[in-house]
């Protein structure tokens, strides 16, 4: 199995590298700073394969598609990469709408020729809760809640249009990571452990779903 993981070097994105290079499989692993995931190689050098990128430029884009173009087809693709940005400001509503649905939307497309060569392909974008209007009781957050509201509609037309992959938006949960902070009662990684088992487990049926990491449907 081929998997190409964003935001890869920290995180959810890294635990998840991790434990696909456990299950045998390779990993296209794209970072900013690949070098965060060098004591992984020691480990497995045949099956990872470090893309130092920013996925948010176009040049970043195209190095990324480069790469996949070079090992022919892809089986899985996460969308993890992200930012949370809690200003009003005009700048932090043009970078949250930029990276969190613009860039996963530009570069799933990107990538489509080399997962439909798959036969079973899927596409994962990692949303969150808060990205969920009918569950928004609290308000506030309004550049993350909303760039992440559009990456679901943004992904539930791809399904729609593009039947031979299978799409999924998953809830890694409330994560202890730089962006979750210490409070946070997940562990990054149980909250992949728990990805992982929704992905393994999807299948055309469930193209176009909203769950969390424990398989739970999400309100809208």
């Amino acid at each position: 199995m081929k998997t190409l993981i964003t935001g890869a070097s920290r995180g959810i994105g890294f635990a998840l590298v991790a434990q696909a290079l456990a299950r045998g499989e390779t990993v296209l692993a794209v970072a900013r700073d690949v070098a965060k995931l060098e004591n992984l190689r020691a480990d497995y050098p045949e099956n990872l394969i470090t893309i130092e990128a920013n996925v948010s430029l176009p040049e970043g884009l195209a190095t990324v598609a480069g790469e996949a173009k070079k090992i022919g087809s892809l089986d899985t693709l996460i969308n993890n990469a992200g930012v949370y940005k809690n200003s009003e400001s005009e700048s932090d509503f043009s970078e949250s709408f930029h990276v969190n649905a613009t860039t996963p939307f530009l570069l799933t497309k990107a990538l489509l020729p080399y997962l439909e060569k798959s036969k079973a392909a899927k596409v994962v974008q990692i949303s969150t809760l808060m990205g969920s209007i009918e569950n928004n009781s609290s308000g506030g957050s309004y550049a993350y809640r909303s760039s992440k509201a559009a990456l679901n509609m943004l992904t539930k037309c791809l399904a729609i249009e593009f039947p031979k992959v299978t799409f999924a938006l998953l809830h890694p949960g409330w994560v202890k990571t730089d962006m979750g902070g210490n409070s946070a009662p997940v562990a990054t990684a149980d909250s992949a452990r728990g990805l992982w088992k929704v992905i393994s487990a999807m299948t055309p049926k469930d193209s176009g779903t909203f769950q969390d990491y424990q398989g739970k449907s999400l309100p809208w």
